[in-house]
């Protein structure tokens, strides 16, 4: 394996430095240390492929480069709540621990900045704190979202060595509970703001606005700062994702005003604690774009998310979750270095992909600056707008299962003991 002297001294990874950059986000010079020699290494991107080789020009050890900042793993599609907006298909797996832990180390040594844990739930899965203890010994940062309802007291501290955590919160009690289907579930999860409110981890909140909640935004928000204070450090609003099954929790054009109003006073009151508003723009000043799901876009000079992101689960490697192509590889590296990879990112830079369901995730400022640029166009920009939802990419070993488990939940008999 390329990397197998590093990781047998067990140094810290090496880095890949930006020398310079390029036309476009995807196109910079990099540097990086050779693993075999320490010689510097240069190579500036094509901006057209996952991953790229440049020969040490001392021993021609290839030393490889890519574009990609972050890996989010979604470790199963277990979950102990069953929220009535989520889209996730269900499968009684968990991802495994050893193979986890490799794209872990993968990531790491090709310079990624971050690894995100999600689910389901990441707590849920019986291996989650030892991989997450690999996670902190590979030297990078490490964030987690969950829906707060599963964590220990004892935790806490082995948890302030994240970057940060985000805690899923639909709500005041009646609507949150109602949402998650769970009584109890709100409660809990306040439990838990209040352990995080007294500890060192930078933790925030998001919402998934919808019918259901829209009315109460605001007195969440409003509680949870109660609780957080100084230490609530960011709070995001986004808008339930949509496929065909769940388009009826969209907003009504009434109830979207309404939530509107609530974020515009929510900005303004983060102020009094200091708690970052995530995507000030996108809510505040296109929020009735940001909203409309029956719209798709693409970025109007194309997407490079596919050269920047990676998703994994137990399904493989994605280079866009939204596109739903799962690239089946033993080693990180392995499917980078694929046809399929390649025509992903293909398929992002020439505007052939499914297009995104109205911002449901804002990725970067060069992404959110075309997908604005391609909403405001509308029609006249080629590829740019399509209509429809669409529904979700079920992957094959999904389609031949018989049975799996109830919805997605699981039930973990947790008495709800800190």
């Amino acid at each position: 394996m390329l990397f197998d002297s590093l990781s047998a001294r067990n140094t810290v990874r090496p880095r890949v430095f930006v020398l310079k950059r390029g036309a476009s986000s995807v196109q910079g010079t990099h540097k990086r240390a050779c693993t075999k020699c320490d010689t510097d290494v240069v190579h500036t991107m094509t901006g057209r492929e996952a991953l790229e080789w440049e020969p040490c020009p001392r021993c021609s050890h290839p030393a490889p480069f890519t574009n990609y900042e972050r890996m989010d793993i979604a470790l199963s599609e277990y979950c102990n709540l069953t929220c009535q907006m989520c889209r996730r298909p269900s499968e009684a797996v968990f991802m495994d621990e050893a193979l986890c832990k490799k794209a872990i180390t993968e990531a790491a040594e090709l310079g990624l900045a971050v690894v995100s844990f999600s689910g389901g739930e990441p707590f849920v899965h019986p291996a989650i704190y030892r991989l997450l203890a690999h996670a902190f010994e590979a030297g990078i940062k490490v964030q987690m979202v969950s829906n707060g309802t599963l964590i220990k007291r004892d935790k806490i501290d082995f948890l302030e060595q994240l970057d940060c955590l985000t805690i899923s919160v639909d709500g005041t009690e009646q609507a949150h509970d109602f949402i998650r289907q769970r009584k109890g579930t709100w409660a809990r999860t306040m439990r838990t703001l209040g352990w995080l409110a007294e500890s060192k981890i930078q933790w925030g909140t998001n919402t998934v606005m919808q019918r259901d909640n829209y009315a109460c935004l605001y007195d969440s928000f409003q509680h949870i700062q109660k609780i957080g204070r100084y230490r609530y450090s960011y709070c995001g609003f986004s808008h339930v994702e949509v496929v065909p099954e769940t388009a009826h929790f969209q907003l009504t054009p009434e109830q979207e005003k309404r939530a509107y109003e609530q974020l515009v006073r929510i900005e303004r009151e983060c102020g009094e604690t200091n708690t970052w508003f995530n995507e000030r723009e996108l809510l505040l000043e296109h929020f009735e774009m940001y909203s409309r799901k029956d719209f798709r876009y693409r970025p109007i000079d194309g997407c490079k998310i596919p050269q920047k992101f990676i998703g994994f689960s137990d399904h493989g490697f994605y280079l866009c979750w939204h596109q739903g192509r799962n690239i089946r590889a033993d080693s990180l590296l392995d499917a980078l270095s694929g046809d399929l990879a390649r025509d992903i990112v293909c398929e992002g830079l020439e505007k052939r992909c499914v297009a995104c369901n109205a911002f449901n995730y804002a990725w970067d400022e060069e992404w959110n600056r075309g997908m604005v640029a391609s909403a405001l166009a509308g029609p006249s920009v080629e590829r740019g707008v399509e209509r429809g939802v669409v529904p979700l990419r079920i992957p094959d070993r999904l389609k031949r299962a018989a049975g799996g488990t109830q919805g997605n939940t699981v039930d973990l008999h947790d008495d709800g003991s800190p």
